[in-house]
């Protein structure tokens, strides 16, 4: 379908924002966005509930209503992050109608709402805690060994998001290097494999599987299958943060983040972080806090690991 397809069948609902909404989460989904999609029927479903029916004619829409909206997810008790997100879909969904014609531009109804997501926890760990990480002794645990492993292989993947390690397969692999695109930004991003990075991939290598990682059980599973398997790496790195001396919460993105941040701490240029991360833009990159040579990501890939090197290598040496 063109985009002109897309955008007619889009305008054809009624001026009903809720229905709107619903065409909008369909074509995010049918555009391989889902988690956005997921945002959008979860957006939409919260303000069903605060209506207390399943329609909102577009032109009702107004500063009192949102205001009334924020005030009514507030006492939800719900965290000031989770409030941002909906009422952020909330006003690019009224945009978006906009730009297709269902509202007269007018008086922005968003105008007087100041919500802005707030970090929670920090994102990024220590150095010392990573070396701890990787010396916790968890052989009798395969499953949290496993867990340790795939968030060892992000750090040493220059911070490779858990999504395009979980869709890895042979295909990816070109001589020395994994090649692929981000999910996300469908970015191409080169990774060199370090003898670290080898050790992993072959200890998880299994016969007729076309995965690099035994994550998933194919590489076109559904997104709900992906979901499925980040709670579970989620919950088993959430133990292991719980084993360190000093408790921290572990989660999927903390090994792009404490790349990223000793990166910064290495002086490394936000280009250079961003071309490694797969970022489409220098604001992004400083949200972690031009093409550059290979050889220039791949040295200051090795500053950063090092020391997980050469602890990968000790423990192959001691097996």
């Amino acid at each position: 379908m063109t985009t002109h397809q897309v955008r007619e069948k889009r305008t054809s609902v009624s001026r009903n924002l809720l229905s709107y909404m619903d065409s909008l989460e369909k074509e995010k989904y049918n555009s391989g966005k889902k988690g956005t999609a997921g945002l959008y029927k979860a957006t939409r479903n919260r303000l069903e509930q605060f209506l207390g029916k399943p329609d909102l004619h577009m032109k009702r829409v107004n500063s009192h209503l949102v205001q009334d909206f924020v005030s009514y997810l507030q006492s939800q008790a719900l965290s000031q992050n989770s409030v941002s997100n909906y009422t952020s879909i909330f006003r690019a969904a009224y945009n978006m109608a906009i730009s297709d014609n269902l509202i007269a531009p007018g008086e922005n109804p968003f105008q007087k709402v100041y919500l802005r997501p707030v970090q929670t926890y920090k994102r990024s760990v220590g150095v010392d805690v990573i070396k701890e990480i990787t010396q916790l002794n968890l052989k009798e645990k395969k499953s949290l060994d496993f867990a340790r492993d795939l968030f060892l292989f992000c750090f040493m993947a220059c911070g490779m998001a858990f999504v395009d390690l979980a869709h890895l397969t042979h295909v990816n692999i070109h001589g020395n290097q994994l090649v692929y695109y981000r999910v996300k930004t469908k970015t191409e991003i080169r990774v060199t494999i370090t003898p670290g990075m080898r050790r992993l991939l072959n200890k998880y290598a299994e016969a007729g599987s076309e995965l690099l990682f035994p994550v998933l059980k194919s590489p076109d599973a559904s997104y709900e299958t992906y979901k499925v398997a980040l709670r579970t790496y989620n919950r088993r790195l959430a133990t292991i943060g719980n084993k360190l001396s000093v408790p921290v919460k572990l989660t999927s993105y903390v090994a792009r983040h404490s790349w990223a941040m000793r990166a910064k701490e290495k002086s490394v240029s936000v280009a250079v972080i961003g071309q490694a991360l797969g970022h489409t833009s220098e604001k992004t990159t400083l949200f972690y806090l031009s093409d550059l040579d290979q050889n220039v990501i791949d040295r200051v890939n090795l500053k950063i690991i090092n020391f997980v090197e050469k602890w990968m290598d000790k423990k192959s040496c001691r097996n």
